[in-house]
Parts: C-alpha cells; structure tokens; sequence
C-alpha cells in the first residue's frame, strides 16, 4: 500500500504538466485610424454563447488595452479570437507571455458613408496632377500652384455644399488639381480639389461637390467664385 502513493502522485504530476499558465497582453486599434478600440471581446473561440464558461471573455478598456491571464494546454501557442460589432473577427495565434498590436478591420460598407465636412477627418494622401477635363488647356498658370495639408483641411472645413448648376455657372474648371485620399471615422474617401475655388469628395458611389466662397481663401486657387454681380454683368 505505501508505494501506491507514489505511483499515484506520479501520475498526478504527469496529467498536470500538460496544462500551463499564460499571459497575454497589448492593445487592440482600428486598422484604417489606427485608433484604440474599446469593448473588444477577447477569447478562445469566436461565439458569443457566454453561457459556456470555455467562452468567457476580456473585453479591451477606453484606451484599447487587454491583458489575459489563463490556462492552457499547450504552453509554446495560445489562440484567441478577436471580435467587436461593425469589425471582422480576428483569430490570433500568440507565443505565451506575448505583447502585441492588434489591428481590427471595419465592416462598414464604404459605399454607404456619406462624407461630413462639418466633422473631422485627416488628409492620409496628396497629389497634384494637370489632367482635369478642361477648356483651358493652358497648364503654365498650375506651375506655382500648390496646396498643403493644413490649407486643405481649411478649405474643406470652410467651405459650402453646392449645387450642380451652381458648380456650373459660379466656379472656373481649371486642369490643375489637387487629389488624394481623406479619412473620416474609419472610412475612406477621395478628394479632388479644382484650382478654379472647388472640390468634390466621393466614396464609392457618391459625390459630393463644394465651393469655397471666403474670401480669405481665395489666395488658395488661381479662381474664385462669381458674384451674383459678376454673374449679371457676364449675362
């Protein structure tokens, strides 16, 4: 009977060997803004059933940030599955003791944002090109015209919606441009600014047009928008 015991505390040991603690750390952001997400659901599988004590999860704080602690049954890897709604799921496979940046990719269907002039945004891309569709095909005027980020974001922000005739009948189209890419929330639109005082920001199936009537903006275009008197004295 005495060596049982041993025997015994043996296998014991053995059967516990195979489990071990892990440790797992970071800070999950929004892929496009690369801003903290919160209220990130963390766990060993991707179901929502909390039911289940297997699937019980951490959720990430205000600033993004998870740390879990845990056992597992294999110390070299932990898989955890990364969830939130308006984001695709990520699974993650960890070496234990990690710290990592989790990037989340939004759901959000980009053709169904519409863009808000009246709230933030960054510019991400800028680019200048001469191949607006013009009837001035003269290009030697856009040498020296150039906008930088800050002045885009002024413009943007400072200006008005504006109408397809009034596009048409207040505004030069000038074949300098300035284009790229802006980002609101976590959506990405393109933009294209005329030198001729007007710009448009789409998405994939809609566009926007505005005009800048500041006039502590127009040193910003080679043009600027028509008055009703100048619109009288061309008719």
């Amino acid at each position: 009977m005495k060596q049982k015991f041993p025997i015994i505390f043996i296998i014991l040991l053995i059967l516990t060997a195979c489990d071990c603690q892990y440790h797992l750390s970071g800070i999950v952001l929004d892929k496009l803004t690369k801003k903290p997400i919160q209220n990130v659901a963390i766990g060993k599988t991707d179901t929502t059933d909390l039911e289940n004590p297997f699937n019980r999860k951490t959720i990430t704080t205000e600033n993004g940030a998870y740390e879990i602690y845990g056992v597992a049954g294999r110390c070299n890897e932990i898989t955890m599955f990364f969830s939130k709604d308006g984001y695709e799921t990520q699974k993650i496979i960890f070496p234990n003791n990690s710290t990592d940046t989790i990037l989340l990719q939004p759901t959000t269907k980009q053709q169904a944002a519409i863009f808000d002039f009246k709230e933030d945004f960054e510019i991400v891309e800028l680019e200048k090109s001469n191949d607006y569709p013009s009837s001035d095909k003269d290009t030697t005027s856009c040498i020296n015209w150039t906008l930088d980020k800050l002045e885009i974001e002024k413009i943007i922000q400072q200006s008005k919606p504006i109408s397809g005739p009034e596009w048409h009948h207040l505004f030069g189209h000038y074949p300098c441009r300035i284009h790229g890419k802006l980002l609101q929330g976590s959506t990405e639109f393109e933009y294209s600014i005329n030198s001729g005082a007007w710009f448009t920001v789409s998405s994939s199936d809609t566009t926007l047009m505005f005009g800048s009537f500041k006039e502590e903006n127009n040193k910003y275009f080679l043009d600027s928008a028509w008055t009703e008197e100048e619109m009288e004295e061309k008719e």
